[in-house]
């Protein structure tokens, strides 16, 4: 990237992915976080990075956030999109506005920051657009089809956006199953009988976190100068 420290923006800072990838960016680049939990936040900012406390599912008020942080800190060296909203149930049992929530979250929202991206007054010409999909893209389950959809979605979001933002570059990650609060919140869903069979079934054992995020940390270096459109796959071998 062409600045010596960089701007990061890093979407969906409170937990998991995305407050590890502030977390880990922080020494070396100037960072501003994004989420809508502000004690957590709070936490990001002690560490030293800037921080803004906004819902992304406010669609209308995307586009003024990014001006204003832009406006503040200087022109975006990467965007990191890493909010997420899953729902786990059966067809039958789903809400409308559950499922309007899911897809606004996972798929409208960071087209939407994409859109701002493009901007040469928002981003370097030597940006990286850079989400957080999942393995259920390629492989959608009973339960998670929403999810996995919305997830399909993006991953088509990135290919298009590499080939129509050049220079920058587009990318992504598409994690397995990690422990988060995210995850977490669904014990009843992820046991320990889960978890045992996923460690059998993933050759380099289960994903971390901090495996994903070693991944992303890769896809913004000068090193992936030339990858672009590409969803790397972080789960361990899990889906081979």
């Amino acid at each position: 990237m062409s600045e010596a420290r960089g701007h990061i923006l890093v979407v969906g800072a409170s937990s998991g992915v995305g407050r590890a990838v502030a977390e880990r960016f922080a020494p070396t680049a100037q960072v501003t976080a994004v989420a809508r939990r502000a004690d957590r936040l709070a936490e990001l900012a002690a560490a030293g990075v800037a921080t803004v406390a906004a819902d992304v599912a406010d669609l209308a008020g995307i586009g003024g956030l990014i001006q204003g942080i832009v406006a503040e800190r200087g022109l975006l060296t990467g965007l990191i999109y890493c909010a997420g909203l899953q729902v786990i149930k059966p067809m039958r049992a789903l809400a409308v506005d559950e499922v309007e929530r899911l897809y606004r979250v996972n798929l409208v929202a960071p087209t939407v920051f994409a859109s701002a991206f493009a901007s040469a007054r928002v981003s370097t010409r030597d940006g990286v657009f850079c989400a957080v999909s999942s393995v259920a893209a390629q492989r959608p389950e009973p339960a998670i089809v929403p999810y996995a959809a919305s997830k399909a979605g993006l991953d088509a979001l990135i290919k298009g956006l590499a080939r129509e933002l050049a220079p920058r570059r587009a990318v992504g990650v598409a994690p397995g199953w990690l422990d988060t609060e995210m995850t977490q919140a669904q014990g009843r869903v992820y046991t320990a009988e889960f978890r045992e069979a996923l460690e059998k079934r993933s050759p380099a054992g289960i994903a971390t976190v901090e495996s994903v995020v070693d991944a992303i940390t890769f896809l913004l270096s000068p090193q992936a100068r030339h990858v672009t459109g590409e969803i790397l796959r972080v789960d361990g071998g899990a889906t081979l």
